[in-house]
């Protein structure tokens, strides 16, 4: 998937009409047929299904720098850094309800 950014560019050079379908490709570093769909209408629109999750998460942007916390050389923020974070805390959220719900179980299990 190209960035929306990128769509915007090809669909504002077309409406210049100054330069062909080929050297926009080659000049965006596109395909030629991403930049056909584009002035066809036949790419579909992804920025209007972004899902809601993703509005918090700021797009990566300049110069890559070394991430404080992994040590990758990125475009900060570091995603891979949000996504490891939001892992770990889905992932302990699962086994506090998973020990929650056994918990509840065991105590029902003794009861009776």
């Amino acid at each position: 998937m190209i960035a929306t950014t990128v769509v915007d560019e090809i669909r504002r050079m077309l409406r210049e009409g100054r330069l062909s379908q080929r050297k926009i490709a080659v000049r965006l570093s596109v395909s030629r047929g991403t930049v056909n769909a584009v002035a066809q209408g036949k790419r579909p629109d992804y920025s209007a299904h972004r899902r809601r999750e993703d509005d918090d998460v700021t797009l990566p942007m300049g110069v890559p720098v070394r991430c404080s916390g992994c040590g990758g050389l990125v475009q900060m923020p570091c995603l891979l850094c949000y996504i490891r974070i939001r892992m770990k805390s889905k992932k302990a959220a699962n086994q506090n309800h998973c020990t929650r719900s056994s918990r509840g179980t065991t105590a029902a299990t003794s009861r009776g």
